[in-house]
């Protein structure tokens, strides 16, 4: 299956999704255009049943750039203000995925692109590519959950940095601070998130989906009160059918075939 807009593709391979940005020639600025584009195509995945794992990626060599600062100059600051409401809510439909996300930076992310990317559970970069939060060099902040997100990933001197001096870094810089999970050659990204999406497609999608919900919703929790969390849905878990179907599958050396249920 394969759906296509003048702003995004998005592509089914079993379980797998793959939403692309398609505005390459633009450098994939995230303008109000592809952002409505792309938070009805992740809202209508995020209710589609057979998609388990989503990958994020872009296209001609950039992810994304984020906004479209010849488009920002000549607008108000309330104009300005409803266009980063635009890309947040956008940016926070990816986070609040039920299935699991991945990001495949395979060029650039900068500014709002790297805040996408952060709205995903997993990255995967090219080796080359930049990534940065730049804003502050343009007397602005980042404003779409990059300044929240970034110091989950990193520790908090690092995101101070990165943020305050507006650097990028690459890829490979990136995997070393613990910003992607890896970072590889620019021709492989695709492939590795693929794969990666894959191997996760193939685990029980209500565990996935729990898994998800408790590193989303339980991380700034105390551990007494996550581990309460977590134990209620274990309880849903035990009773569904997929445990019993895993449970078998071990027992019969087999594959299991899970159906969500």
């Amino acid at each position: 299956m394969k759906t296509a807009s003048r702003h995004v593709e998005v592509s089914l391979r079993e379980h797998v999704a793959v939403l692309r940005l398609a505005n390459g020639e633009r450098r994939n600025v995230l303008d109000v255009a592809t952002a409505t584009a792309m938070q009805e195509a992740v809202e209508r995945l995020g209710r589609d049943p057979g998609v388990r794992c989503l990958v994020i990626a872009g296209s001609d060599g950039v992810f994304a750039s984020g906004a479209d600062i010849r488009e920002l100059e000549s607008a108000s600051a309330e104009e300005n203000l409803a266009y980063n409401r635009r890309l947040r809510a956008a940016v926070n439909a990816v986070a609040a995925l039920p299935v699991p996300t991945i990001a495949a930076l395979n060029g650039h992310a900068i500014g709002g692109g790297l805040e996408l990317a952060l709205a995903c559970l997993l990255r995967i970069a090219s080796r080359e590519a930049k990534l940065g939060l730049p804003e502050a060099k343009l007397g602005i902040i980042p404003a779409t959950g990059g300044l929240a997100r970034l110091p989950a990933l990193v520790s908090p001197a690092v995101a101070a940095e990165l943020a305050l001096t507006g650097e990028l870094i690459t890829g490979a810089e990136a995997k070393e601070l613990g910003l992607v999970n890896r970072a590889v050659a620019p021709e492989r990204v695709l492939d590795t998130a693929l794969e990666l999406a894959e191997k996760i497609a193939r685990v029980a999608p209500l565990s996935a989906q729990a898994i998800v919900e408790s590193l989303r919703r339980d991380v700034n929790l105390p551990i007494a009160d996550a581990n309460l969390r977590v134990e209620d849905r274990l309880a849903a878990l035990l009773v569904s059918r997929d445990r019993r179907e895993g449970a078998r599958a071990f027992l019969e050396r087999r594959q299991p075939e899970f159906e969500g249920l």
